[in-house]
């Protein structure tokens, strides 16, 4: 049997099921706090002990999640989609530790109302993204914690263009616990996966897809676009912070989203300025996009293009002719 994890092969055995996630579990727990206990390589000052902590954070939760997602007692909400006792737990553990380090800052999330200071700065967290995917058994869902700044320090912009401009995305860590994974980046630090630096997205540019290259669609935007235009081979991974990151790391080629939410995105954008991505509504001006505008106009309610310049603009042209606005 050959065992997929991490992006690495390993062979092994069979085992028995129970055995199998048993170590699944240690290994990927193992992976997850040497990452929360690794310092950064570099970071903004403004930013390092947010940064820090997050990290931290996410290790500690994920380690919460590996131990409980294996019994969990999930329910419908209004919308139909899951929540899990987990759920709600995961993110009273974020925002009760967020509160007590940061007792100024905001916080808002999936789960719970908003909380906290009136500052300029609010900690967007989405506790577990991909729930139908936990619930069913899949090994893709993610913790995201993400932290929007009003105003952060040194980005030039007078009072008025501040007073009009979106919060900014300055903080995102997603951590795929079942893979042992966390992906972080901060505004003017880089993207990472662990410890290593994310390239930046041109290294993965072209004008044209391969016919294996990894596409990912939304479920609403499966069900609002013409999936015979898309080339490649197309994926609905059913979490968007995963998509987010998979795309940054380029093992996704292009994304493409509709309704998601602000705690789907927050953390998410930061990695996709760090490497460069290129955003674009599927609307007949084919508006271009920043990660900090993408985040403050949720849901996201026209189909939106994500991924390297070359190919966005030539899964635009692919789509443009069937988009719905």
């Amino acid at each position: 049997m050959v065992v997929y994890l991490s992006g690495l092969a390993r062979r092994t055995p069979p085992r028995p099921c129970r055995v199998f996630w048993r170590e699944l579990v240690t290994d990927s727990m193992s992976r997850i706090s040497r990452a929360g206990s690794q310092p950064p390589f570099y970071h903004p000052p403004a930013f390092a002990e947010e940064l820090a902590f997050a990290r931290q954070l996410a290790a500690q939760a994920s380690a919460v999640a590996l131990e409980r997602c294996r019994h969990l007692s999930p329910r419908e909400k209004a919308n139909r989609s899951f929540v899990t006792d987990l759920d709600l737990d995961v993110e009273r553990l974020l925002r009760d530790r967020l509160a007590a380090r940061f007792p100024e800052d905001a916080l808002t999330g999936e789960e719970h109302d908003r909380e906290g200071g009136d500052g300029p700065r609010r900690w967007s967290i989405d506790p577990i993204d991909g729930t139908g995917n936990l619930v069913h058994g899949l090994p893709l869902w993610a913790i995201s914690i993400g932290l929007l700044v009003e105003s952060p320090s040194g980005d030039g912009e007078s009072a008025a263009e501040s007073e009009s401009s979106p919060p900014h995305p300055v903080v995102g860590v997603i951590a795929i616990p079942p893979l042992g994974e966390t992906f972080w980046a901060v505004q003017g630090g880089g993207a990472w996966l662990d410890d290593q630096p994310l390239p930046p997205l041109a290294e993965w540019d072209a004008e044209s897809f391969h016919p294996q290259d990894n596409v990912s669609l939304s479920t609403n935007a499966l069900r609002r676009l013409d999936p015979r235009r898309v080339p490649g081979r197309i994926r609905d991974l059913g979490a968007a912070c995963v998509e987010l990151a998979f795309l940054a790391a380029g093992r996704l080629r292009a994304a493409v989203f509709l309704g998601e939410a602000e705690h789907d995105l927050a953390a998410g954008a930061v990695l996709l300025g760090e490497v460069g991505a290129s955003i674009r509504r599927l609307d007949a001006e084919g508006t271009r996009l920043t990660p900090a505008r993408l985040v403050a106009e949720t849901p996201v309610r026209i189909p939106t293009l994500l991924g390297p310049r070359g190919r966005v603009d030539a899964l635009f042209e692919r789509l443009d002719p069937y988009a719905t606005t």
